[in-house]
């Protein structure tokens, strides 16, 4: 079994690029909704013309009323605060309720009795927006897309507000005419470079449209002229990322990183460089952008840069007071060096491997490693399978652990114990690693006499 898979997981970059970028880059999905609740929480219900009560003076009952019924409002408690209102408007017959009340309903989804009035009172106050914001939710919450439409053309003939361009953009989408929807919210966007109405437009490109090129052209526009929010970059690399374009994310990560100074950003702009084997760029970045030291240890590591991770971790064995880099230390010195049978430098490993398990080194891989160089470098055969029967108490099962084990048994002669090990090993793992394949037909050779 080669090295390489005896040293998984003993590195801090796990290079799995693909599966984390997925995590975090979910497409954003446009959510075909009525007037956000925040906006309808602006509406001033004194906006509407105020007619004379039914009733002249106020009921004894209205204080009390109106102060249940703006708690549950403020609770979100939808449906009592909509009772409330109901019956603060059957009593006093304002209008200020009335609307309070179509609101309320409107959140907690429940058919108001007040919709026909509301067609009324718009026919008699036509120059009334929030009337018409008002009733054009309810036809779209009810799929009534006919009058929705009627109502749409009416505000748009009044309003130039982002807000009833935003609205009215529901109409066309919940009806599929995308390219309208797309029109009325870039309207609402040119007023307000909303990055919301952003996203919504560009979902739409993508996901109905199939216009991917101008989705990015409107993201990476916005980028340009106003910056890049979580949301957005997120929503672009997740557009770049479904075309593989790698090379787009890495600045993006980098940008996000820079801005909002999440590691998380940061390792998944260096997991690009490693995507693209681009080991330069990481090291670039790790050295001037992002501080840290383990991480660019693990890309000495990856791109086989020995000397520069032999330097970085004698720094961390000081500063770090860890055993684990004097683990780290011996692995760079074998890997490092151009003869694996040197006896000065094996004899300079196995010292330092005695000096990590001195320090409390506890680390299955570590042990399974220098257990490993004692077999196979026929330094010292039994400790060596002391070392990694150690590693077996705690991973019984692992392939790589026992290939190391059957090794040290063939080492020995003991032939019964390693062929019934090495087996084991193919049971798992097969035969497509060479080093697996190599161990089990010496073993199968050497023994079948045995």
């Amino acid at each position: 079994m080669h090295r390489s898979y005896r040293l998984n997981n003993r590195l801090v970059l796990l290079f799995v690029f693909v599966a984390v970028l997925m995590v975090g880059c979910t497409t954003y999905r446009p959510q075909s909704h009525m007037i956000p609740v925040e906006e309808l929480a602006t509406y001033n219900p004194k906006d509407f013309a105020h007619r004379k009560s039914v009733i002249s003076s106020p009921s004894k009952n209205e204080d009390d009323l109106i102060m249940k019924a703006i708690f549950y409002e403020q609770n979100n408690d939808f449906k009592k605060s909509n009772y409330f209102y109901k019956k603060l408007y059957k009593e006093t017959g304002k209008d200020e309720y009335r609307l309070k009340e179509l609101k309320t309903a409107l959140y907690a989804g429940v058919t108001s009795g007040n919709t026909k009035k509301l067609q009324e009172y718009i026919d008699t106050h036509p120059k009334n927006l929030v009337a018409k914001r008002l009733l054009l939710s309810f036809y779209l919450s009810k799929q009534r897309y006919k009058e929705a439409k009627e109502v749409t053309n009416l505000l748009l003939a009044q309003s130039t507000k982002a807000l009833d361009f935003e609205l009215s953009a529901n109409t066309y989408l919940f009806t599929k005419d995308y390219p309208k929807a797309v029109e009325l919210l870039t309207e609402a966007y040119n007023k307000t470079y909303n990055e919301n109405i952003l996203l919504k437009i560009t979902t739409i490109l993508v996901n109905y449209m199939r216009d991917i090129p101008q989705a990015i052209s409107r993201l990476e526009n916005h980028r340009l002229n106003h910056k890049c929010s979580e949301k957005v970059c997120l929503q672009l690399i997740s557009i770049y990322f479904q075309q593989n374009n790698i090379s787009k994310i890495i600045p993006i990560y980098k940008a996000l990183y820079k801005t909002t100074q999440k590691e998380k950003y940061a390792n998944r702009a260096v997991e690009g460089y490693v995507h693209l084997k681009d080991y330069d760029g990481a090291i670039q970045f790790l050295k001037s952008d992002y501080n840290n030291p383990e991480l660019l240890y693990s890309i000495y590591i990856e791109s086989k840069k020995f000397n520069q991770a032999d330097k970085l971790v004698q720094k961390l064995k000081v500063e770090r007071k860890d055993a684990r880099w004097y683990a780290e230390s011996a692995i760079v010195l074998y890997e490092s060096s151009p003869n694996k049978d040197d006896k000065s430098m094996l004899s300079e490993v196995v010292k330092r491997f005695e000096l990590a398990i001195q320090k409390g080194i506890q680390n299955t891989t570590y042990f399974n490693y220098y257990g490993y160089i004692l077999i196979d470098k026929a330094i010292d055969i039994k400790k060596g399978i002391r070392i990694i029967k150690r590693a077996l108490e705690e991973q019984p099962d692992s392939s790589a652990y026992l290939d190391s084990l059957a090794w040290g048994y063939y080492k020995l002669g003991e032939c019964k114990k390693a062929r019934i090990t090495m087996k084991r090993v193919v049971d798992i793992e097969g035969l497509k690693d060479i080093e697996i394949r190599t161990h089990w037909n010496e073993i199968r050779n050497e023994c079948k006499q045995k």
